[in-house]
């Protein structure tokens, strides 16, 4: 069960979005919007900006188009997904005109797009990245380098380790005395076959 200062630390917290509408300008039904959002405690909203016509990732089935971009924030928890399905139902909305993001999560999407503008091959081969102080020590070429290097230096300590257990355990002798082929080991002096005769058992009647 929560406790008073977590309930009222939850009722103090606001919940922001940020909403993008394509193909419907949302300022023309902004009145229902309102009235859906304050199923939520609508706290505040943003005058819908339009965004220059072109192909947006949100929308990729419209191709090229119109797309407005609002922000609104409710008192009451909840998630993009449920106030997506809110405008769909309640201000007649195709669901593939209306996506819905969390702002903090709008907000990295938009730099992480920034960041990639016009850039062309791999973000780790940026300069600026190659720059940072010890960078190249810890991964990249010099790091491969320096781990061969590591390993080399610990494989003569890692034999001697092993020869000084097998001198501690006994088994140097053991390893060191050469193994001996089928010649060389020990051979029978009697032959198989009629070195050893079966004793038969006596006959009845006679001595």
């Amino acid at each position: 069960m929560k406790s008073l200062q977590a309930y009222i630390a939850e009722r103090n917290t606001n919940y922001e979005f940020r909403i993008k509408v394509a193909r419907q300008n949302p300022e023309e039904i902004m009145e229902e919007i309102k009235n859906a959002l304050n199923a939520y405690e609508l706290v505040d909203i943003t005058k819908p900006k339009s965004l220059p016509i072109q192909e947006h990732r949100e929308f990729p089935k419209w191709g090229a188009c119109e797309c407005w971009q609002f922000e609104a924030t409710v008192a009451y928890p909840t998630t993009p997904v449920q106030i997506a399905q809110l405008l769909k139902e309640r201000t007649g909305m195709q669901a593939e005109w209306v996506c819905v993001y969390g702002k903090q999560q709008a907000e990295q999407n938009e730099y992480a797009e920034n960041l990639g503008k016009d850039h062309t091959g791999s973000l780790l081969l940026d300069n600026e990245l190659k720059d940072v102080p010890g960078a190249q020590e810890l991964v990249g070429e010099k790091r491969k380098d320096n781990m061969l290097k590591e390993l080399d230096k610990q494989s003569p300590k890692m034999v001697a380790l092993e020869s000084d257990a097998d001198l501690v355990s006994g088994r140097s002798s053991e390893r060191t005395k050469p193994a001996q082929t089928t010649n060389q080991l020990s051979q029978g002096t009697k032959s198989p076959v009629g070195s050893q005769q079966n004793k038969l058992p006596p006959i009845k009647g006679k001595k």
